[in-house]
């Protein structure tokens, strides 16, 4: 009998607590319902992820353009640099081509005087006369290679150097020391501070 008093007393506490439950669900806030996880990312996420998006494809398309910028400046540089090198290499070629030219109209005043003194020397059969004007005729020549910075090498007596010699010949002299050149074969020449054509000669091997 009592267990079935107490059996009823809980029947009926458990009918009583169920009501409660109901009007607290019925009281929930919607702040409290909305905040709920509903899976879908919020507006303003969207909007941001949207609003960057378009940052990115604006800075890639001006990146784009002073790529672009860049490749023509380069191109244009390089155009102008083929330019200068062209112009550059005709200047060169023009100064060299009124060199030649200024140094060949010198050579044909000594090839006058030349022809001058062998007309003179068969008009007068004389000898004195041909030397005479082949002497002028020479002093002219070395003057005109002077003027062209060009200068003879000595050589005789001096110690063999093959910078500036080409020895052709050794030979023995027992009054001068070894490695010196005794002999002038065929001369050379510097022009400036380079050498034009090396002096061929007779070396001293005792």
């Amino acid at each position: 009998m009592m267990e079935r008093d107490g059996m009823k007393r809980k029947s009926q506490r458990h009918h009583e607590e169920q009501p409660e439950a109901r009007q607290d669900q019925a009281q929930a806030t919607p702040q409290e319902i909305s905040s709920e996880p509903t899976g879908e990312p919020a507006a303003a996420d969207v909007a941001g992820l949207e609003a960057r998006l378009r940052a990115l494809e604006e800075e890639n398309a001006l990146l784009k353009q002073q790529l672009a910028e860049k490749q023509d400046s380069l191109l244009r540089a390089m155009a102008d640099f083929d330019n200068f090198r062209r112009r550059t290499r005709q200047e060169m070629e023009e100064i060299r081509r009124i060199a030649l030219e200024e140094f060949l109209r010198s050579l044909l005043r000594v090839m006058d005087n030349f022809e001058r003194a062998m007309q003179a020397a068969e008009e007068s059969q004389s000898f004195e006369k041909l030397m005479e004007g082949v002497q002028l005729t020479y002093r002219q020549l070395q003057s005109l290679l002077r003027e062209a910075g060009v200068q003879p090498i000595e050589a005789v007596g001096k110690p063999f150097d093959p910078n500036f010699h080409e020895a052709v010949q050794r030979v023995e002299s027992p009054d001068h020391p070894d490695e010196t050149v005794l002999e002038e074969v065929e001369r050379g020449y510097m022009i400036q501070s380079r050498v034009l054509r090396p002096s061929r000669v007779k070396v001293v091997k005792n």
